[in-house]
């Protein structure tokens, strides 16, 4: 689960001062004299402008053109005059402390249903967003294209398509959104909640996301400058144990969207299982932010005994490097297992990315969750990067079946699981995986691993 490899990531994860490294998506560039489409109205209320700004591009590949709303007001403020073609409505994307809406105007009302824009908002095919009706407060004139500045008034109903010829909503329909609960610990120690629903839609969704929480990082941190932010996602789904995802991240320019991504990544990849199943209820948000950059190298690994029986105590001493040079070190006593046959036995030391690259690129991790507890399962597993993990392990083959690690069999199942008469839901590891300690959490993002290698003896 690696949130640099998400369709979203692929589109931020830019730096803020060149905006190099991944191209954004664009929109065709229009040749003089061509007329081309106008964008749809996106009205941001609660955005600073340097989350505007950095989505822009983003938002403007999708048809969307930001410009500044002034949110939700009560509906009391204007008359109760029913919808009717011309009427002003918003989508709205996400609604509460922070509010994302593109506005249009109704085409034609037949019964419940409200055709609108008269072309398409993302051309989405089946949606499901909030549909409102709208005021226009005033309109910026523009040679280019002039600027409706709207306020959302009272709800109406929920888009259920968004096609080529424009939108079509029901009215009094509720559609389903998901709850989110951002909790901030500032550089200051000052403690910030937001909370606000987006929609329920596997690309917007953690787009989103990401955008919101990017957003509210930005509000009250810096944007260039040492910086460390610690990031938890709790995601509560019905019928199944909450998704507990955690991340850190230090870093000079990119800080902020790398959080961000991070926080948005569990989502992605539960939105975009394909398990019928899913209902998010809702998701907390908890990030921690320091000024200052807390990283570390594991730079070596020592042993004190290179061979050692079975029950027998090896202790190591772990020695980190900081980025000015400082070295710091802990020992930590591991245990043999008591059960362990005669021969070399593997210890490999590294923080949590580091040993789900080595599994990656040792192909031990080829496989794909059956259900949704096994996806959930796999999510909560992850390593996280601000702490280190003592594996023993040996080079033995075992298999994976239906999704399930099984290290270390008996000859006679290993050659029923790779027989030539079974393909497709079993896979070959060559490493057994004895013990798996988790090292208490440090304040660091730590980098790198280690292996060491000691004799067991008879």
């Amino acid at each position: 689960l690696d949130p640099a490899l998400t369709p979203v990531s692929a589109l931020l994860l830019r730096s803020p001062m060149d905006r190099g490294g991944l191209a954004m998506p664009a929109a065709s560039t229009p040749v003089a004299g061509q007329l081309r489409p106008i964008g749809t109205p996106l009205n941001v209320s609660g955005f600073t402008p340097g989350a505007e700004r950095y989505f822009e591009e983003a938002f403007q590949s999708m048809g969307l053109v930001p410009v500044r709303g002034i949110g939700t007001s009560h509906s009391n403020h204007y008359d109760a005059t029913p919808l009717e073609p011309g009427s002003t409505i918003s989508v709205q994307m996400v609604r509460g402390d922070v509010n994302l809406s593109a506005s249009g105007t109704v085409t034609h009302i037949s019964g419940k249903k409200i055709y609108a824009f008269g072309h398409p908002f993302m051309s989405m095919g089946y949606t499901d967003m909030p549909l409102n009706s709208a005021a226009v407060m005033t309109i910026i004139p523009h040679l280019d294209i002039s600027q409706k500045i709207s306020a959302t008034t009272g709800f109406v109903g929920s888009i259920r398509q968004d096609r080529a010829t424009g939108i079509m909503g029901i009215s009094g329909e509720e559609p389903k959104m998901l709850p989110v609960r951002l909790k901030l610990r500032t550089s200051r120690n000052e403690d910030k909640e937001f909370r606000y629903e987006a929609v329920m839609d596997t690309f917007l969704t953690p787009f989103l996301l990401t955008l919101t929480v990017y957003n509210s990082i930005l509000a009250s941190e810096r944007a260039i400058g040492d910086q460390t932010l610690q990031v938890k996602c709790t995601i509560s789904i019905e019928g199944q144990t909450n998704v507990e995802f955690e991340n850190s991240v230090s870093d000079v320019t990119s800080t902020s969207v790398l959080a961000a991504v991070a926080a948005a990544s569990p989502v992605h990849f539960l939105l975009n299982s394909g398990f019928d199943n899913l209902k998010m209820k809702s998701i907390d948000i908890e990030v921690v932010a320091q000024e200052k950059a807390k990283k570390a190298r594991l730079e070596k690994v020592w042993q004190d005994k290179l061979e050692a029986r079975p029950g027998e105590e090896l202790n190591l001493t772990v020695f980190l490097r900081k980025p000015n040079g400082e070295i710091m070190s802990e020992k930590y006593p591991v245990k043999i297992p008591e059960d362990i046959t005669p021969g070399p036995l593997k210890i490999v030391v590294g923080d949590g990315v580091s040993l789900t690259k080595v599994d990656v690129e040792a192909d031990r991790q080829r496989y794909v969750p059956e259900n949704l507890g096994q996806l959930i399962k796999a999510i909560n597993n992850l390593k996280k990067n601000d702490r280190l993990y003592i594996r023993i392990f040996r080079d033995r083959v075992g298999t994976i079946v239906g999704g399930e690690g099984m290290p270390d069999l008996p000859p006679s199942l290993i050659a029923l699981y790779t027989s030539k008469k079974t393909s497709g839901d079993v896979h070959s590891v060559g490493v057994a995986v004895y013990v798996e300690h988790e090292l208490p959490a440090t304040e660091y993002v730590l980098e790198g691993h280690k292996v060491i290698e000691v004799r067991v003896k008879s």
